[in-house]
């Protein structure tokens, strides 16, 4: 069994308003989550209480180890990544990402080369200025600097939106690849990702999360039934 990222009774309200209401949910190393909702639901409030951003009014956000022991979810523990990445112009993706390396310990060539690898960026590309990145390259590198901090806990929000079918399909395989060692949770308005990648789908609505354990996530009647959910 490996680690988990349990959340019991999570509450996040703006003012009178609640956004998210007795939360209880477990995500497990392994695994590629994918978090669906209508727009304002309450996905990115709800990563951005998971990694440290917000400030919650009640529950607990923990990180269970193969154990069964729990301790507090701390900075070091989670990777955001946003739908919109903010990275230096002036420098190439290789001098960025190499210096982002050394700054959490890792000063050797080879393993930032084998990042690149990772993500299929061609050796031309990664000594270009980032400022000449297409906004798919910048999204891969914003993943790798993610990926170097070797966050147990990676949140996604949105993550593939703005890709073209390639980038997304590379960026895809990565993630299936790198799923053994974290817990992957991503959200996404794109039916067809979410049963691509995902090991589990999780609705969020009326301010709750359920997991969808007792649907067949790849069946040709799932889109219809997640829709039919949300209108409810």
């Amino acid at each position: 069994m490996g680690q988990k990222l349990v959340i019991t009774g999570l509450n996040k309200s703006y003012g009178k308003k609640d956004v998210l209401k007795d939360v209880n949910i477990t995500f497990e190393e392994g695994k590629i989550y994918s978090v669906i909702g209508v727009n304002g639901s309450g996905k990115t409030t709800f990563f951005n209480c998971i990694d440290g951003d917000l400030v919650y009014e009640g529950g607990k956000v923990e990180l269970e180890d193969e154990d069964g022991k729990r301790r507090n979810l701390k900075f070091d523990d989670v990777g955001l990544v946003l739908d919109t990445p903010t990275l230096p112009d002036y420098l190439t993706g290789y001098e960025f990402l190499y210096f982002f390396a050394m700054l959490h310990g890792e000063d050797d060539e080879k393993v930032v080369a084998s990042y690149f690898d990772m993500v299929q960026i061609n050796e031309e590309d990664r000594h270009r200025l980032i400022r000449d990145y297409s906004f798919g390259m910048k999204n891969k590198i914003q993943l790798l600097c993610c990926l170097v901090r070797k966050p147990k806990v990676i949140l996604l929000d949105e993550p593939l939106s703005s890709f073209d079918i390639i980038v997304s399909h590379q960026i895809k395989e990565a993630l299936k690849k790198m799923k053994g060692e974290h817990i992957i949770v991503m959200s996404t308005h794109i039916m067809q990702l979410a049963q691509d990648i995902s090991d589990e789908i999780v609705l969020l609505r009326d301010k709750k999360m359920q997991l969808m354990s007792d649907v067949d996530i790849h069946s040709s009647e799932f889109e219809q039934y997640i829709i039919d959910e949300l209108t409810e």
